[in-house]
């Protein structure tokens, strides 16, 4: 073999050595010279401002805002009670488009959240390992009883994954993180507490509504026993004072029933201020009722409103359109 056939057969070698190992980039710069985001989609990268290499990976994953209908084909719920708002799956991300004016923004903070699974995916094992640390110490200091929940749901449905749903959850909806961290998701986020921000937004809404229900179900609760009670010890009232005033009229019917009439008018005063007594106590309860069904009118209308917000982020929920 003459040296030119030896030197071409080093190129191809050296070459298929590339191949091999870069063989994920080239994918993906295939993947994103062939797809043309819409202009939603543009819109999400830039409301998420990404550096060019994330709009590079985003773009590379071809992200999809989609109905109900495709999403749901997409997208598989692992659990009734648990709607899901995006997925990345078979190397795609994939996005429910939800309408809602008051939900702005939670499409943006499911495509940030989406992208880094890509991101995670494409980590050498030596920078999972160095994270790996990072994030156990961020979810140590930031978990509430509302994430430690999350976590045991994602380890229930996709068990082994927890540093990959810490990497994009605490990227995405945590504001203060160590400085190691805001240096690495600084490679992907050219402002990542804008998206912390829009999710706080969002998670707002909810938690909103979630604390005016509370207080609200704690005072009718409250007003309830307090209007038991006191109809307990109105209907008592009413029972014994009755029964007096039945004693006290049989006594006056009678000659000599009193020993004086300075006696029968002192007995009639206090019969007559219990009697005003029981009309206080029951004007309160009323008074209470009037409270309580005015309360439970609005928690109803909270619960409708939590109900219609669930409603906008579960796509099996959504409405099927019209022929």
């Amino acid at each position: 073999m003459s040296w030119l056939g030896w030197l071409l057969s080093a190129v191809l070698i050296v070459a298929a050595y590339y191949m091999w190992f870069e063989r994920q980039r080239i994918v993906d710069a295939i993947q994103y010279y062939q797809y043309t985001p819409t202009s939603d989609i543009r819109t999400i990268t830039e409301q998420i401002e990404l550096t060019d290499g994330a709009t590079f990976l985003f773009y590379a994953s071809q992200p999809s805002l989609e109905n109900s209908t495709t999403f749901n084909q997409h997208c598989e719920r692992q659990e009734s009670d648990s709607p899901i708002l995006g997925c990345y799956s078979a190397r795609m991300i994939y996005l429910y488009d939800i309408t809602d004016e008051r939900l702005d923004g939670i499409e943006e903070v499911t495509a940030a959240h989406e992208l880094l699974h890509a991101v995670y995916e494409r980590l050498s094992d030596d920078e999972k390992a160095r994270l790996e640390p990072l994030l156990d110490e961020a979810y140590t200091e930031l978990a509430d009883e509302e994430l430690e929940r999350r976590m045991e749901y994602y380890d229930r449905t996709q068990p082994g994954e927890k540093y990959n749903e810490l990497h994009s959850i605490i990227a995405t909806e945590e504001a203060a993180i160590s400085d190691e961290l805001e240096t690495y998701f600084a490679q992907y986020f050219k402002d990542r507490k804008k998206i912390v921000e829009l999710h706080a937004k969002v998670d707002g809404q909810f938690k909103k509504l979630s604390s005016e229900a509370d207080s609200l179900a704690k005072r009718i609760n409250g007003l309830a026993s307090t209007i038991n009670s006191d109809t307990q010890q109105y209907n008592t009232g009413v029972a014994s004072l009755n029964a007096e005033v039945a004693a006290f009229n049989q006594r006056a019917s009678q000659p000599g029933g009193f020993s004086s009439q300075a006696e029968f008018e002192a007995q009639r005063a206090q019969l007559n201020a219990r009697r005003e007594q029981l009309e206080s106590l029951r004007q309160s309860v009323k008074t209470n009722i009037d409270t309580y069904k005015t309360l439970l009118a609005k928690l109803e209308s909270i619960n409708a409103q939590t109900e219609s917000l669930n409603a906008s982020i579960d796509s099996v929920l959504a409405e099927e359109p019209e022929v």
